[in-house]
């Protein structure tokens, strides 16, 4: 039996992302494919450095079952009624290198995903995870420039 297409959609649940998932769901009807939207939690560890005192942190475990009930009803919400069949899927690691993996794992034949457009000392920063899949991805990336 052939492998459905897929349409790979990282978010990180915010307003931005959410523009992002209406050319999301566009792409994921006329490629016919099902939308596989994607949470990449990253490794707790690069809090430790910090030097907070005591404070606990959690496992990567413990965030990645969180984000997996909050991906869960984003898809209920968001993805109701939609005729394209909808995944939920949360990873752990670099958002950049695990949605490249992920779009990888499944044959993606798209994946689209939300930019801020930093440029300039906030660019440096926050750096751009668009702009390392952009670079990297196998397959087309459509790259939703939010405000």
């Amino acid at each position: 039996m052939p492998k459905s297409k897929a349409v790979v959609f990282p978010t990180d649940f915010s307003e931005l992302s959410l523009e992002a998932l209406q050319w999301a769901k566009r792409m994921a009807a006329i490629l016919d494919a099902d939308l596989h939207c994607i949470y990449v939690v990253e490794e707790p560890h690069i809090y430790a450095t910090l030097e907070l005192g005591p404070l606990p942190i959690p496992s990567a475990e413990e965030l990645s079952g969180s984000a997996e009930s909050q991906l869960n009803a984003f898809v209920a919400e968001h993805l109701r009624g939609f005729s394209q069949s909808a995944v939920a899927a949360v990873v752990i690691g670099r958002p950049a290198d695990q949605i490249l993996n992920y779009a990888n794992e499944v044959d993606a034949v798209m994946i689209v995903m939300a930019t801020h457009g930093y440029s300039g000392v906030k660019h440096l920063a926050l750096g751009s995870t668009t702009e390392a899949v952009v670079r990297q991805a196998k397959c087309p990336v459509f790259s939703v420039r939010c405000s």
